[in-house]
C-alpha cells in the first residue's frame, strides 16, 4: 500500500539523505536558520543598545549633577556588555553541518546556557544598582531635605553611617529583595524582549520532535 504523507513526512526528516520528502527537509533547515539568525541579530542589537545606553547614562548623569552615579552605572553595564559579547561569539561556533534538529537543538542547548549565565551577573546587578540609586538619592540636596523631614516625624537616636537607622535597614532589606528576585526579573525582563521568539523556537522543536517519532 501507498505509504501516507505523514509516514513519508517522518521518513524523509529522519534519513535526511532520503529523497522521499526533500521539501520536508528543506523547509525545517531554512525555519531552524531562519529562527536562530533571527535570535543573533536580537542578541547582536541588544549589545549595541546596552552600549549605547551605558553612555548615554553616564552623559546624563554627569549633567545633572550626578557624575560618580553615571560612571557607576556605567561600571556595572560594563561586564555585562563583556558577557554578551563572549556568549554570542560562542552561538557564531555552532556547527551548521550538521541535520536541522541537531542544529537547532544545539542552539537550545546554547541559549539555555547563556541564559543561565546572563541570569548569574544579573543577581550582582539588579542589587547593586539600586543600591547605587538609594546612595545616590540619600547624598542628594533633595534626599537630604526629605530625610530632614523624616527624622522630624520620626526621631531617633541610633544613627548608623550618618542616616537613621531605619533608613538604612530599609535600603538593606530592598537590596537583599532585589537580590532574592534577580533572576526572576531578569527572565521577566527579558520574555517581554525575547518571548515571541521562545515560542516560536519551542514550537518549530516540538515539530521537529513529533516527525521523528
Amino acid at each position: 500500500m501507498t505509504k501516507s504523507i505523514e509516514a513519508m513526512w517522518k521518513e524523509g526528516f529522519v534519513n535526511e539523505a532520503c529523497l522521499t520528502a526533500p521539501k520536508i527537509n528543506d523547509l525545517y533547515n531554512r525555519k531552524s536558520q531562519n529562527i536562530v539568525d533571527k535570535f543573533k541579530d536580537m542578541f547582536d542589537i541588544n549589545i549595541k543598545a546596552v552600549i549605547a545606553g551605558s553612555l548615554i547614562m553616564l552623559i546624563m548623569m554627569s549633567f545633572i549633577g550626578a557624575p560618580f552615579l553615571g560612571i557607576y552605572i556605567f561600571c556595572l553595564l560594563i561586564p555585562l556588555i563583556i558577557i554578551a559579547k563572549m556568549e554570542l561569539k560562542k552561538s557564531v561556533n555552532l556547527s551548521k553541518g550538521q541535520s536541522s534538529y541537531d542544529y537547532l537543538m544545539n542552539f537550545n542547548c546554547w541559549l539555555e546556557s547563556s541564559i543561565e549565565t546572563y541570569s548569574g551577573y544579573y543577581k550582582v546587578f539588579y542589587p547593586l544598582f539600586f543600591l547605587g540609586m538609594a546612595v545616590q538619592g540619600i547624598v542628594s540636596q533633595a534626599g537630604g531635605k526629605l530625610i530632614s523631614l523624616l527624622v522630624e516625624v520620626l526621631p531617633t537616636d541610633i544613627i548608623i553611617l550618618g542616616q537613621p537607622y531605619y533608613l538604612v535597614v530599609a535600603v538593606v532589606i530592598v537590596t537583599l529583595i532585589f537580590a532574592r528576585s534577580a533572576e526572576a526579573i531578569y527572565r521577566w525582563d527579558l520574555n517581554i524582549v525575547y518571548g515571541r521568539q521562545f515560542k516560536k523556537l519551542a514550537e518549530l522543536i516540538a515539530d521537529m520532535e513529533e516527525l521523528r517519532k
